[in-house]
């Protein structure tokens, strides 16, 4: 998508490596691109509630990596 993030947080980087791409795009681009779900949806051409399942079950997962981190 041409979209460059950069995290400088090396924990939270090496976590959003472990999640799916479709995960970690969904995260990435509503937290740091400050889009909402109607705009990613339209970007990816899938519905609004896929992109909130992506998200959502990402944000369980990385919650998960994090804490098991610590």
């Amino acid at each position: 998508m041409n979209f460059v993030i950069h995290i400088s947080d090396e924990e939270l980087s090496a976590a959003l490596k472990e999640l799916t791409e479709k995960q970690r795009n969904a995260i990435l681009l509503h937290f740091f691109q400050d889009m909402n779900d109607r705009e990613i949806s339209e970007l990816y051409h899938v519905s609004h509630s896929a992109i909130n399942s992506r998200r959502d079950r990402g944000l369980k997962k990385l919650q998960k990596l994090l804490n098991e981190r610590k």
